[in-house]
């Protein structure tokens, strides 16, 4: 068996949109590629403790977890090791063997009831060489992949067994409570009575306040500071009451972006939307708007735009008007 894949049923277009909105965090994909993605793939239902895959099995679909909890199991004699935990809005497939060529090496299990959407490879590798934006996708994707793996296998060498679980908390800040502590001390290599302790402590001084990535784009929306010149990662650290490493972390985990690009991207919105307000467009040259957005110098607004958008301001306010018209 290589996937629980009994019957081939088309996604529900409110799940399709919660993997688009992620894939756009990585790049905008254009409709065309969002349709063919879209009729490629497929629904898969996982129960409690049924496993989506088996060491030894062919690997054959890459998946997006709608709702749920996955974890990979590594064994290696009488032992299980619980090698990586994957939550709502991540993809899981095959550690090694992703394109069915080797058999996996790892089990792969829900933890509980969970919804995935899946996607063939051969349909995923038709899609990066139609699309280059959805090339780009995986490569961004792989390298986040990459970056968590190796910030554990470091992080995991030089951390006490509390900086180990507070790594935890901030890496599954909503997830936390629903992965059965067992699994939480197998994935983290620390002893069950050890990471009993270290929960009984941060319970007692109660729950940290985590900062998570509703309240960091509410705080954006709300108070507008990237339209601050030159503002810095310790400054809005600052005004988020963490510490810059947290935001830097939290920033990479929730958007797949660094500081640069976060703030970039809402300045390139606020310009869009204020392009598509002709009252508010009247009032500014593009140049003004890019001022107004918190741009720094014409040449980083034109930059940051076109690499967002794809055309420069001019082309796009030149289409826009095309559009009105």
């Amino acid at each position: 068996m290589s996937t629980p894949l009994h019957h081939k049923k088309k996604p529900d277009q409110k799940y399709l949109k919660s993997v688009f909105e992620r894939l756009d965090y990585f790049f905008p994909l254009p409709l065309a590629a969002k349709k063919q993605l879209s009729e490629t793939c497929y629904e898969i239902h996982v129960k409690k403790d049924e496993y989506l895959l088996r060491k030894g099995d062919y690997s054959y679909f890459v998946y997006f977890i709608i709702e749920g909890i996955l974890t990979g199991e590594a064994t290696s004699g009488k032992q299980v090791i619980t090698s990586f935990i994957c939550v709502q809005g991540e993809f899981v497939s095959a550690i090694e063997g992703i394109y069915g060529i080797v058999p996996a090496t790892e089990d792969i299990k829900a933890e509980e009831d969970s919804l995935l959407l899946g996607i063939h490879v051969d349909d995923l590798e038709k899609l990066t060489a139609d699309f280059p934006e959805m090339n780009i996708v995986m490569r961004k994707v792989m390298e986040l992949y990459y970056k968590i793996a190796h910030h554990r296998s470091v992080f995991f060498r030089i951390g006490t067994a509390s900086d180990k679980y507070a790594d935890f908390l901030k890496n599954y800040p909503h997830h936390a409570n629903r992965i059965p502590l067992a699994l939480v001390a197998s994935y983290l290599n620390i002893k069950i009575t050890t990471l009993k302790k270290i929960v009984s402590a941060y319970n007692k001084k109660g729950d940290e306040t985590l900062l998570s990535k509703e309240s960091i784009e509410a705080y954006l929306k709300e108070q507008h500071p990237y339209r601050q010149k030159k503002l810095s990662l310790a400054q809005l650290a600052e005004m988020l009451k963490v510490s810059s490493h947290t935001l830097s972390h939290l920033l990479n985990l929730y958007f797949q972006q660094n500081f640069s690009h976060f703030i970039n991207t809402y300045r390139v919105n606020y310009i869009l939307a204020e392009l598509e307000n002709q009252d508010h467009c009247k009032q500014y040259s593009l140049d003004g708007l890019g001022r107004e957005a918190g741009f720094s110098s014409r040449s980083s607004f034109f930059y940051e735009f076109k690499k967002q958008k794809g055309i420069t301001p001019h082309n796009y306010l030149k289409q826009l008007s095309h559009a009105q018209s």
